[in-house]
Order: C-alpha cells, then sequence, then structure tokens
C-alpha cells in the first residue's frame, strides 16, 4: 500500500470507531485479524504511542 491508501484506511477506521463509541447497536463487521492484532499489540505495548493531547 502507499501513503494515500494507508490514510484512506485510516481515515475509515477512525469514522468505524467513531460511530462505535456514538451509535449503541453500529457494527462494522470487521473482526480482528492477525494485521489488526499485530497494529493493537504494538499500542498497547507502548511502541506506537497513541496521542492523547497536542504537542505543539
Amino acid at each position: 500500500m502507499n501513503v494515500d491508501q494507508h490514510l484512506k484506511v485510516a481515515q475509515w477506521h477512525l469514522e468505524q470507531a467513531r460511530l462505535h463509541a456514538t451509535k449503541d447497536a453500529h457494527s462494522c463487521g470487521c473482526p480482528v485479524n492477525a494485521h489488526d492484532q499485530k497494529a493493537i499489540d504494538a499500542v498497547e505495548s507502548g511502541l506506537i504511542k497513541e496521542e492523547v493531547s497536542c504537542n505543539l
């Protein structure tokens, strides 16, 4: 995947996360696969830091 493709996938996932957080019965139908689990594990282990505030 190139940069533009990664950004589009990330944008889609962010919108799905927003819908999960705001709609009680929202289901995107996305099962966690090995690729997704690797990303989840990286964030949870601190390898990739989630930004929760502006650093500017």
